[in-house]
């Protein structure tokens, strides 16, 4: 491994600059490592002044910081993959920011699998990849259905006519709509059909008494 490094008086003038974390800052997508981390330090004692040697106990308390360094960053990545481990089969949201655009933008779904590249950790949902640092939300399964179900619920809710505007004119062509609404509550669990409001339920159950009231009968 090239290491982009000088060495003056015994001394590197211009190894790669290190981040919070004691990594090397990545360049080309590389950082350095801890056979990067030696070779410097030998051509540190290769170089130095004869007259004034460096002493040998600073050299074992640099590689001892940086093993130190490198074990933290190692159990970090070892974390971040236990906690990735933890959302499969989880609904999560990310939120991810376009490096170019510089746009944000969120996503929900599933995470299928996770992955590990370099010393990042990402979670897969439909696809494609998201920093696992970038997910804000995850949301228990049965939730997620209930809320779905019962939203998809709502909005057909929603469609229907005020009560008042159904006569005996137009209460035939509304039949089918409450048929499939009644239908579709009554083989929701109790959990989801928790995410109704009551007046949602008592307003179902007015639309199919006043089509009772036209002599249209509702399966319930």
């Amino acid at each position: 491994m090239a290491v982009d490094a000088s060495i003056l008086n015994g001394e590197v003038t211009n190894a790669p600059k290190t981040d919070a974390t004691g990594s090397a800052a990545k360049k080309d997508g590389s950082k350095l490592d801890k056979q990067a981390f030696l070779q410097l330090l030998v051509a540190q004692m290769k170089y130095q002044d004869p007259m004034e040697p460096t002493d040998n106990t600073q050299y074992v308390a640099q590689l001892a910081q940086f093993s130190s360094l490198e074990a933290m960053n190692n159990m970090g990545e070892t974390m971040d993959m236990q906690r990735a481990a933890g959302l499969i089969g989880k609904v999560v949201t990310v939120s991810s920011t376009n490096e170019t655009t510089g746009v944000t933008t969120e996503v929900s779904g599933t995470v299928d699998k996770i992955l590990h590249s370099g010393s990042k950790t990402y979670v897969v949902i439909d696809g494609e990849q998201y920093n696992i640092d970038d997910v804000k939300e995850v949301i228990d399964s049965e939730f997620a259905e209930a809320e779905a179900v019962s939203n998809a619920w709502k909005e057909k809710f929603k469609e229907l006519p005020e009560l008042s505007k159904i006569d005996s004119t137009n209460a035939a062509q509304f039949a089918k709509d409450i048929q499939d609404l009644v239908t579709v509550f009554n083989s929701m669990s109790s959990y989801q059909q928790s995410f109704l409001t009551d007046s949602e339920k008592s307003g179902i159950a007015a639309y199919v008494q006043k089509l009772k009231d036209y002599d249209i009968t509702i399966n319930a």
